[in-house]
């Protein structure tokens, strides 16, 4: 191998290298961004959830009062 493409390929590997390290150092970065905000919208989105099923619940239970109120069974 002569020295130039010896030389050529050493600076191949480092912009390969370079670039690796660039693209986890950005995820990373980017994860310990994101990750507080992902985390508030998972439990945001639990709560809501929670609080439909609660509100299914309690509709379902006011049906069932009025259908006994008025003597329909549906």
């Amino acid at each position: 191998m002569k020295r130039y493409e010896f030389k050529a390929l050493h600076v191949k590997i480092f912009i390969v290298m370079y670039s690796l390290i660039l693209t986890v150092l950005g995820y990373t970065i980017a994860d310990n961004y994101y990750q507080p905000q992902i985390n508030g919208l998972h439990n945001q989105l639990k709560r809501t959830q929670y609080q439909l099923r609660k509100a299914r619940e309690q509709n379902v239970e006011q049906t069932q009062k009025i259908a006994e109120l008025t003597r329909n069974r549906g």
